[in-house]
């Protein structure tokens, strides 16, 4: 085999494997040139030894970081819950079957004619996952969800409760006063139960709506103002300086954590719409205003 070399000039000069370790000049330049040894051949046998033996190792090592790869894999899912299946499936749900069955349990199939139950096919009509254990979750999932918001509407604050139970006791009151001047002697008509006994019924309605709606509104301002110094004392401040003007809208911007007391406040301005108007329709404010001095 020919030894290639390249002389300091740039010339290459091919001389024969004999030449090997000897000197020589080079016919371009004259320069002395030292021919190197020339490297012994490859051994075919032992070039395909080494090849099998690099394959080999490849493949091991890939076979290796696979394994690993799935056996993290499978761990992560064993942890999760989700263990993959073995033996036979239903072909319709992938559901695990029993060895000689002839019906799926959880899609109703009958593998020998072909068709379903049809109460199968009602109950799995609506499955969002084909894994049993992420169907289940996600149903129970929902019924947590449905119990919250039916919680969230049917609860109501304590004080909400208390302003009902003042504006009952108001009219309670009130309906006494009014039935004992009715039925029995009347009070003289310059003290206030006697002014309160010639009241109107459409007065008397309206300042028991007045009070209760009133009540309910500072209970709801309150509750709002406590939510506001637990975020920050200048929130709270401002809410119990500026009762509804600021009180209202900041709950209303932090509804999620406001929702109670912001509809509270609503129901409440219903209850003093209403109140105001009964009032004027028994004769007016001039009437309670007489009746405390």
């Amino acid at each position: 085999m020919p030894i290639k070399i390249q002389c300091s000039c740039g010339q290459v000069l091919s001389v024969s494997s004999k030449m090997a370790g000897k000197s020589g000049k080079c016919p371009k330049c004259q320069k002395p040139l030292k021919i190197p040894a020339a490297k012994s051949p490859n051994n075919p046998a032992a070039a395909k030894t080494v090849a099998k033996s690099a394959q080999g190792a490849s493949a091991g090592t890939t076979r290796a970081t696979a394994g690993a790869t799935v056996g993290g894999l499978e761990s992560l899912f064993d942890e999760a819950g989700l263990v993959q299946q073995s033996g036979p499936k239903c072909p319709d749900c992938s559901a695990a079957i029993k060895p000689g069955a002839k019906v799926c349990t959880n899609c109703g199939l009958n593998f020998e004619s072909g068709e379903k139950i049809a109460g199968f096919q009602a109950r799995s009509a609506g499955q969002e996952f084909d894994n049993l254990y992420l169907q289940a979750a996600s149903e129970n999932m929902k019924r947590d969800l449905q119990m919250d918001q039916r919680r969230d509407k049917a609860s109501m604050p304590w004080w909400v409760i208390m302003s009902f139970l003042i504006g009952t006791l108001t009219l309670c009151a009130a309906g006494v006063v009014i039935v004992d001047g009715n039925i029995g002697t009347p009070q003289p008509e310059n003290t206030l139960v006697g002014k309160v006994q010639r009241w109107p019924v459409f007065t008397t309605l309206g300042l028991t709506a007045l009070i209760t709606g009133l009540a309910i509104t500072i209970f709801a301002h309150l509750d709002i103002t406590a939510f506001g110094f637990r975020r920050s004392w200048k929130q709270g401040l401002a809410c119990l300086v500026l009762p509804l003007l600021y009180s209202f809208v900041y709950g209303i911007l932090n509804w999620v954590d406001n929702k109670a007391p912001v509809k509270a406040i609503m129901m409440a301005l219903v209850f003093i719409a209403l109140g105001v108007f009964l009032v004027l329709q028994g004769g007016g404010f001039g009437l309670v205003i007489n009746a405390f001095r």
